[in-house]
């Protein structure tokens, strides 16, 4: 007979601690005071279904507020955005959820770097290294350095990878790359 797990599964219908509880709400009511109703209500569907802690809700509202302030709109319409609603309707953990939407909104909250992690990402994908190396980008672009790891069984596996690494420095696309993430 299988063993059922005591812990409840991760906001799955598990009410949260009273403490929690209690300083999410009071975190809520002093920042949402302003909002209308419709976007209070859209706050707690995404406060329900990903169960941020504080700190996490703390950011999520910097950014929402940010994002409206720049655009000129309401938090309500931030939270209405597709990518959003389509990052909390998403399956899998509450967890895995909340930092889908919040990687969701912080390409809404920082746009210029979200395009330049993508630009990268493409050229990246354009070197054609192929899945012997790994290319590591910084988290938000921070430090400016990227990370190569070579995988290899054998000499002449790690030989060909270094020769690729050279045909790309050789012929300015490493240079290509570098020169977007001087650019972030």
């Amino acid at each position: 007979m299988a063993r059922r797990s005591r812990r409840p599964r991760a906001g799955g219908g598990a009410p949260r601690p009273p403490h929690r509880a209690a300083h999410l709400d009071a975190l809520v009511a002093a920042r949402a005071s302003t909002w209308a109703a419709a976007e209070r209500a859209a706050l707690a569907a995404v406060i329900e279904t990903l169960s941020p802690s504080p700190r996490h809700l703390a950011e999520i509202l910097d950014w929402l507020e940010d994002v409206a302030a720049r655009d000129g709109t309401c938090a309500g319409a931030v939270l209405a955005e597709r990518s959003l609603a389509a990052a909390l309707r998403a399956r899998g953990s509450a967890p895995d959820r909340l930092k889908r939407w919040k990687e969701a909104l912080r390409r809404l909250r920082y746009p210029r770097l979200a395009a330049r992690e993508a630009a990268i990402g493409e050229a990246i994908r354009a070197l054609g290294l192929g899945p012997a190396v790994g290319v590591a980008v910084p988290p938000g672009l921070e430090g400016g350095t990227l990370s190569f790891t070579i995988r290899a069984r054998t000499a002449g596996e790690f030989a060909a990878v270094l020769d690729r690494l050279q045909e790309r420095l050789a012929s300015g696309d490493l240079e290509r790359l570098f020169a977007l993430l001087d650019e972030a």
